[in-house]
């Protein structure tokens, strides 16, 4: 390992030396134009060498005859460009045998001219303002001192600067902005390389609109309408801000990234991204149709962590804990526990080694998409499915041997064709919160799809999970499960049945008295007497058949499943059950944690759950949940609520599931003072005031105490 880094180090000193500043220039803004043409030719060129010749096969007029250039559907023609920038990267790379090579740069031109010339179509308005101009500005900034600059101004007219569309926005935008920086490099246009970068700062705000794509006040990040699409389009998001922001240090151009700028920027990173993350992968809950690529799941990157170090020296070491837990550090402690993302629907838990979350949808929200041919059986994955994470590895390219009507936490008809998906997966659903104090949480919806009628609620509390069902129905003939879990296989499937304590022989068995099931670093605990099944078996699939780009190789993997069986059309059933995250096996039969879960109720109109010191309720209508040690709660209206009870400190945190409500009362038969609290009999009635503008649907916190 130590010499491939030896290698990599040597290759990557002799790119940045094929690219030295030779500034003529005397002013600071021709200064900062030479530096950052150097800089993005040295980007252009990093990690795009051939190992073979790039330019065989090409025509006397530029062309390739293996290249479509009439194809308007696929935009197969962008491999040209694709095929130029390998070609400029063979010509610059000092240690290839093509390096500055005559012949090479006379077949560049001519592929230019042929673009140049050639009036190229696309259905898809992105190959032709970013797919395609992204490749074929690499490209040219590499050559722009080997070929006539009557020649280079020419092949710059190509490149559209688009900055000036306002249809562009969060990643989009981002992309256009990066074209023409590119171009104002290439044309020696000072400002239009200011135009760029003014247009790509001004992605750096908080956009308030539902719907409106960007970064979002809880630290998420949207794209494709009011979707939570922070992995995907939000990481390269950061990850091309991040880049372009490095590369203009030291010039007049990051004078436009003012400090509120980088503040946003730091806060998406840290305390949007990094929460959504686990190791090196993504939720896939955040990641759109992007789920269905291969090795889409992959996080972020640490060519992206030490580039906003640079721009965000403060939190250096925050990024380098970061770093260290992508290849198996502890998750860093700073940024442990809950969080509730209320513009998106989804609510995480980090502990220092695992991770949990729940995401849910809404009418806020879309759950997810199905575009250009991407994504074909996502229907269920916003439907309250969970990501269960020890090592990070659990979903990373399962996706084409998954059975997609078993979404891990999804409630789901067991048919194939309920899984098919089009376009965008719309929320139809109000009921939809969160409730969090930052250390536990809970989450909740209303579930009406695909003929199924629940409630469902998701308590993050002491590092597991409760998860709770209620008031289950289905229309004729439909037959309903809700998966606990669906993951690849690793190790022993160990499980207790009635006072059976057994490994898990065989394909597929079924249970009634399950206790537990311990797997691949998870334990799961079942407290009450339900029809389970558990499945280890071999399961195929292509990645075409999720994605119509992708491979039509058949893949075996073997898969670990469990679910409830509700039967056929289901009325009124329910499930509960609790996932741990555990080192060993024996951590988790030692572990207390399970029995300190009390379920108060778990019914259609109330979902309440104590532990330990916390008491956690989902009023889906307006009623009372009495704790175990008599403390009564009711709630005048629909909400989700968090109560903290330590001494005589109550830290009650409340949130409005509805987005529409301006408080909540609740009565508590205790006596309590604080703001908002009266004194009702024996108890009190304590008021209130939900968050409003951007804030509404996020958590409010306040303390009340026993009166000394």
């Amino acid at each position: 390992m130590a010499g491939n880094h030896r290698l990599q180090a040597t290759l990557f000193i002799l790119l940045m030396t094929a690219f030295q500043p030779s500034i003529s220039q005397t002013t600071p803004a021709a200064k900062s134009l030479d530096i950052l043409t150097e800089r993005l030719a040295a980007r252009s060129l990093h990690g795009t060498a051939s190992q073979t010749d790039p330019s065989a096969g090409m025509q006397a007029d530029g062309s390739w005859s293996d290249i479509n250039y009439e194809d308007t559907v696929t935009a197969k023609w962008s491999n040209h460009m694709k095929r130029l920038r390998s070609m400029a990267a063979a010509y610059n790379n000092p240690a290839g045998s093509s390096y500055h090579a005559a012949e090479l740069i006379n077949k560049i031109d001519k592929g230019f001219a042929f673009i140049y010339n050639k009036r190229l179509r696309s259905s898809n308005w992105w190959d032709m303002e970013i797919g395609g101009p992204n490749e074929y500005m690499a490209a040219l900034i590499m050559v722009k001192k080997h070929l006539p600059a009557e020649q280079v101004k020419k092949y710059a007219a190509y490149l559209v600067d688009a900055t000036p569309n306002p249809g562009h926005k969060g990643q989009n935008r981002v992309w256009v902005s990066i074209i023409t920086i590119y171009k104002g490099c290439i044309s020696n246009d000072q400002l239009l390389v200011e135009k760029g970068y003014a247009s790509l700062a001004s992605t750096l705000t908080i956009e308030p609109v539902q719907g409106n794509e960007g970064i979002k006040i809880d630290n998420s990040f949207h794209q494709h309408r009011p979707q939570l699409y922070s992995g995907g389009y939000g990481l390269g998001y950061v990850r091309d801000v991040a880049e372009m922001l490095a590369l203009s240090r030291q010039t007049v151009f990051a004078a436009l990234f003012t400090p509120e700028k980088k503040t946003i920027l730091s806060n998406l990173a840290l305390k949007g991204h990094q929460l959504l993350e686990y190791r090196d992968v993504v939720d896939f809950g955040t990641n759109g149709r992007n789920i269905t690529r291969e090795n889409g799941l992959n996080g972020m990157d640490t060519a992206t962590l030490n580039n906003l170090s640079l721009a965000d020296p403060a939190h250096a070491a925050d990024y380098a804990q970061w770093k260290a837990h992508l290849t198996g550090g502890a998750f860093p402690q700073t940024y442990r526990g809950n969080n509730y993302f209320w513009k998106s629907d989804i609510m995480t838990q980090h502990g220092s080694n695992y991770y949990l979350s729940a995401k849910v949808i809404s009418t806020r929200t879309a759950g997810t998409e199905s575009l250009n041919g991407e994504n074909l059986k996502g229907f269920n994955l916003p439907l309250g499915a969970t990501n269960i994470m020890t090592h990070g590895c659990e979903y990373k390219n399962i996706l084409p041997v998954w059975d997609w009507t078993k979404i891990p936490g999804a409630t789901a008809v067991n048919h194939p064709a309920s899984v098919l998906l089009q376009w965008y997966q719309y929320g139809s659903n109000q009921f939809a919160g969160g409730a969090s104090d930052g250390h536990a949480g809970l989450i909740a919806y209303d579930h009406s799809y695909n003929g199924i009628q629940a409630k469902k609620a998701y308590f993050f509390l002491g590092d597991a999970m409760l998860c709770l069902g209620a008031g289950i129905n289905a229309l004729g003939i439909q037959t309903v499960h809700t998966t606990v879990n669906q993951t690849f296989l690793n190790g022993e499937v160990n499980m207790q049945a009635g006072n059976q304590t057994e490994v898990l022989t065989g394909n597929t068995k079924k249970f009634n008295n399950l206790q537990w099931i311990y797997h691949d670093g998870v334990g799961y605990v079942f407290p009450e007497i339900a029809e389970v099944t558990i499945s280890k078996t071999p399961q195929s699939g292509t990645w075409k058949s999720i994605n119509t780009t992708g491979s039509n190789e058949t893949i075996t993997r073997d898969v670990f499943s469990c679910w409830f069986s509700h039967g056929t059309a289901p009325t009124n059933a329910h499930y509960q059950y609790i996932v741990m995250p555990a080192a060993t096996k024996e951590a988790f039969l030692a572990s207390k944690v399970p029995g300190k879960f009390k379920v108060i109720s778990n019914t259609a109109d109330i979902q309440a759950v104590s532990y330990e010191d916390y008491y956690a309720i989902v009023f889906y209508e307006p009623g009372t949940a009495v704790m175990p040690d008599d403390l009564s709660i009711t709630s005048r209206m629909k909400a989700t609520v968090l109560i903290r009870h330590t001494s005589g400190d109550y830290y009650i945190t409340a949130a409005d599931p509805l987005h529409k409500q301006k408080e909540v009362t609740l009565i508590l038969n205790r006596k309590l003072e604080g703001p908002g609290a009266t004194k009702q009999g024996s108890g009190s009635v304590i008021q209130l005031t939900f968050p409003t503008g951007d804030n509404t649907g996020n958590s409010v916190t306040r303390l009340f105490k026993t009166p000394s």
